[in-house]
């Protein structure tokens, strides 16, 4: 798919993955419809490093239903779409233990009528990446990782459904890639032991995976971990004696 000219719509796009994201699609030739709900400085940067031109933040709370409309309303038509927005406590946080509503609304629901919406338009050769999670692959339990597998499972179950309009939807499976604002780097360093390939993903190669996913129209439905190995070694079977 040629991505010159197209709008493409990216929650979560002011910071981490989503801002590379949004930075790797300008230099493709997409107008940019930039989501964001408290990084209003941080849209602001974005929005002046990205290339080209058509390029808008839009301000919406993806915790309720009606901030969710309020994006599809200020967006307008949009032909491609990757929902990156998502929230992470630590795990067992008196807040992870609370957030239960907030990740299903946020990781899940926010991005499934994202998704239907743009399905709705009959828009042919449209295009979906939801940014999931490697660990939810395999592991976790939990809130959050429930909403993360949830996420998975819709990807790759609106597949047919969308190749009947030639539309397409795929998933990209960070790994560990940005230690979260709660987590110090000596956490990180823990965690890069147990991957196979001992380093943290670079956020570069997975803002590559997502355009590759929205250019390649032979690929929909698939789930592809970019994660340095951990899913593989979560989810390899016990060898047998």
């Amino acid at each position: 798919m040629i991505l010159q000219g197209k709008r493409l719509l990216i929650t979560g796009g002011a910071r981490r993955i989503g801002a590379a994201i949004a930075v790797k699609a300008a230099e493709a030739g997409c107008s940019v419809l930039l989501g964001y709900c408290n990084s209003a400085n941080e849209a602001d940067e974005v929005l002046a490093a990205l290339p080209g031109c058509g390029h808008r933040k839009i301000q919406a709370d993806l915790s309720t239903s009606a901030g969710v409309k309020k994006l599809i309303d200020e967006a307008g038509e949009f032909e491609l779409l990757v929902n990156s927005a998502a929230i992470f406590h630590k795990p067992g946080s008196p807040e992870d233990l609370a957030a239960e509503k907030l990740y299903h609304q946020i990781n899940f629901l926010a991005p499934a009528t994202l998704l239907e919406q743009l399905f709705s338009q009959n828009i042919p050769h449209c295009a979906a990446v939801n940014i999931t999670d490697a660990f939810a692959l395999a592991a976790g339990s939990g809130a959050y990782w429930q909403s993360k597998r949830d996420l998975t499972e819709l990807t790759i179950s609106l597949a047919e459904k969308w190749a009947e309009n030639d539309c397409r939807i795929n998933a990209v499976a960070p790994g560990a890639v940005l230690p979260p604002p709660w987590a110090p780097e000596s956490r990180m360093e823990k965690i890069l032991t147990q991957v196979p390939l001992h380093r943290a993903v670079k956020v570069g190669d997975i803002a590559q995976t997502v355009m590759f996913l929205l250019e390649n129209e032979s690929i929909t439905g698939a789930v592809i971990p970019v994660d340095c190995g951990i899913s593989a070694k979560l989810r390899a079977p016990t060898p047998r004696c």
